[in-house]
């Protein structure tokens, strides 16, 4: 390694320091070196960093170095890097990328600073070539605003690549590669072992369509599933614990309040429109009318319409899985709950409509009270009724809560600020350990589960996976800026008052920790709100989320292209963070406690909605359910889906778990920054004990935004 003090600033630059020590490149580790420097130097203010390979290596790879401190006059100066750089022979040094790495690293000492207040030419120099470098490793996919507008809404990307060939410092690292490849080969094995079997079956004729008898035959299935492919056992116990009261409304409501698609619900003042058709019944209201629940503001919806309209049915995938033929049907749905005296949400009513056959609307509602036997075909249609709602929502999770807001939106932020935030950039050192990954998880989400329709792996678990696009082009057309700012999302669905909703309890908890803790550091940075505008490599991250980011969505989804004040700048900065950590937790830590029990949430259903009136039969509702090739494939990609990354860094460490925290992981180091991080964790050490207390003596806890829970980054 080469290191050169305060490079390009002429009798204060230092002569290379050639440090041999020998560097771990598959751990991490420190490594300390003494040397001698010329106190004519002066303060160390800019690190150059090089690194040269032996003249006979053959095995070279790319070192990863955290951070570089030297101690200078008995004062420690850090220089914050996380990044990558490849060895170069000593006969050749390179000016352009090489092995996904920068040719060497420039680097601004300490808290970081802004550009329009450097006043050294030598520092503003390094500052543009280390973004110039940047810039051209990481590029957009689209032409901007310039360019024709999209024929299907879907937020900028970076440009077409696979993950392998990434720039190395938006790569995974490999001990998540690794762990990945670990877990996903044995489910890869069983499928390919099923789907060779049904080919063989289908030659002698001698396949037979494997459905379940009953939903204890399903939590059989996924115990066994579980330990042979071993499976954290308490994840599944969660899951067989919620399926044993799946059935229960109370449980419907909680999930909707507390599952994996948390933001759903809002607040009904009348019931017009589709609503009109029908009416809730009597018997499901406490003898209350529905006028007094409306004036009492107890009526509320989630509604998976509009997000889901002219999808068609799916399916194309199912014979190569399971030998025959199968459609997968799409259906529209929504639903009214109510607000019990005990606090309790409840589904009231549901709406269904079969639009890509051109069916009528149809309504279903609880059975009567006094009719007690859940075989009764009343509570069997109410049954039917709520897994077909339950079907919508894992559809609408999939797309539109997992990968559209809490992956394809974060995509637009992590490549606006590798594009316009230097390393020396305190917002990007503030920003950097939250922008971990997700760049390089989309990439390989678009490789596998959103592939060209014939092949995609979503399209052999959700119905909607044959046309997913589709899902993106409706959401889109209303998404806004204001969807990412929690409290204004509370206030918007009209949901501040329902008792035991818990995700919105810790989804405002860490967004008032988080905005505390990055109004700080603003103010640090920002001496006024006039540097805020004069910060122009700031304002230009702002000007490209607009134009390249949000191309083509209406109103450009409604984010500012300028920000003059540090309030601002402070609630759209939270916005980044709490989207890219908190939000996504809450929608990806727990898909397999409600989806990896099908009954509970089908993703694919093979027999079509029913029609108002229809007799609903178990026989009929087990049918419709996937089967056991299909239900292998679910809960495999569930389970895949909520598993924690190895090598993710946490708000709060547990060592119990094996999880590390956020002290290591951050680029704000200097003495006052770091002071308001360890203010962030005692703040979200509190917040833990709050959710421990909280589960105590509950039968399903809701833990998943505990502190210790949550990644600082999308990485999964």
């Amino acid at each position: 390694m080469i290191l050169t003090i305060n490079p390009g600033a002429g009798s204060t630059e230092s002569k290379e320091v050639r440090v041999t020590e020998l560097f771990p490149m598959w751990t991490e580790g420190v490594v300390t070196v003494d040397f001698w420097l010329p106190a004519a130097i002066g303060v160390p203010k800019l690190l150059k960093v090089d690194l040269e390979g032996t003249m006979f290596g053959i095995f070279k790879d790319a070192l990863y170095i955290r951070e570089i401190s030297i101690l200078y006059n008995r004062d420690l100066y850090r220089f914050p890097i996380k990044n990558f750089l490849y060895p170069h022979s000593a006969s050749y040094n390179p000016t352009e990328p090489r092995e996904g790495c920068p040719p060497h690293f420039l680097i601004r000492e300490g808290a970081g600073t802004l550009k329009h207040l450097e006043t050294e030419d030598f520092i503003i120099k390094a500052r543009n070539e280390d973004l110039n470098m940047v810039k051209s490793m990481v590029k957009w996919n689209n032409d901007g605003e310039d360019s024709t507008a999209p024929a299907l809404l879907f937020p900028g990307t970076l440009e077409d690549m696979k993950a392998a060939d990434l720039p190395r410092f938006l790569q995974f690292r490999d001990a998540t590669l690794d762990a990945g490849e670990k877990m996903r080969k044995p489910g890869e094995s069983t499928v390919m072992k099923n789907v060779l079997k049904n080919m063989v079956a289908q030659f002698f004729k001698t396949y037979k369509v494997k459905n379940f008898e009953s939903f204890d035959q399903y939590c059989t299935y996924l115990k066994k599933t579980a330990d042979n492919m071993g499976w954290e056992k308490s994840t599944v116990h969660e899951t067989l614990k919620m399926a044993k009261i799946f059935r229960q409304d109370e449980e419907f409501g909680r999930q909707l309040l507390c599952g994996p698609n948390p933001w759903m619900v809002r607040q009904v003042s009348s019931l017009e429109g589709r609503w009109s058709e029908s009416t809730v019944p009597d018997h499901a209201l406490e003898g209350k009318s529905l006028q007094q629940i409306l004036a009492e503001g107890h009526l509320f919806e989630v509604s998976y319409y509009d997000d889901l309209i002219n999808i068609p049915h799916g399916g194309k995938m199912s014979k190569s899985l399971t030998g025959t033929a199968q459609t997968w049907y799409m259906c529209l749905a929504e639903c009214l709950l109510y607000q019990r005296n005990d606090g309790k949400l409840v589904p009231v009513l549901i709406r269904l409509e079969n639009t890509n056959d051109g069916e009528l609307a149809t309504f279903w509602s609880p059975p009567k009270p006094e009719i007690t036997d859940l075989d009764h075909p009343e509570h069997l249609a109410w049954l039917w009724a709520k897994m077909w709602f339950r079907s919508a929502d894992v559809n609408h999770h999939s797309l539109v809560t997992h990968y559209g807001r809490a992956h394809a939106t974060n995509e637009v932020f992590a490549v606006a600020i590798y594009r316009n935030l230097p390393n020396a950039h305190p917002i990007f050192r503030l920003l950097q350990p939250h922008i971990l990954g997700v760049i390089a998880i989309n990439c390989q989400a678009r490789e596998i589960f959103l592939k060209v329709p014939e092949s995609n792996a979503l399209a052999c678990v959700i119905s909607a996976g044959d046309n997913y696009w589709l899902a993106f082009d409706n959401h889109y057309k209303t998404f806004t800026y204001d969807d990412l700012i929690a409290p204004e999302v509370v206030k918007k669905r009209g949901t501040k008052h329902i008792p035991e909703y818990l995700f919105r309890d810790d989804y405002l908890s860490h967004w008032e920790i988080i905005q505390e803790y990055v109004e700080e550091i603003v103010n640090l940075t920002y001496p006024s709100d006039e540097d805020v505008t004069l910060d122009a490599e700031l304002q230009n991250l702002f000007e490209e989320v607009v134009k390249f980011g949000f191309h083509g969505i209406p109103n450009s989804a409604g984010f500012p292209r300028v920000v003059k004040k540090k309030e601002k700048l402070t609630e759209y900065l939270t916005a980044i963070i709490v989207n890219m950590s908190t939000f996504h937790a809450a929608v990806n830590f727990q898909v397999f406690h409600c989806f990896g029990y099908v009954p509970n949430s089908p993703s694919c259903m093979s027999l079509p909605p029913p029609k108002q009136g229809d007799t609903i039969t178990m026989d009929k509702i087990l049918k419709s359910l996937s089967v056991l090739e299909i239900t292998f494939f679910i809960s495999t990609v569930f389970f895949g889906l909520g598993t924690f990354s190895p090598i993710e860094n946490f708000f709060l460490g547990d060592l119990g778990a094996n999880r590390q925290g956020m002290i290591g992981e951050i680029m704000t180091i200097a003495a006052n920054q770091e002071a308001c991080v360890r203010r962030l964790i005692e703040k979200m050490r509190q917040l833990k004990e709050k959710i421990d207390a909280r589960n105590v003596g509950r039968y399903l806890k809701y833990d998943v935004l505990s502190p210790v829970n949550i990644p600082l980054a999308t990485q999964a």
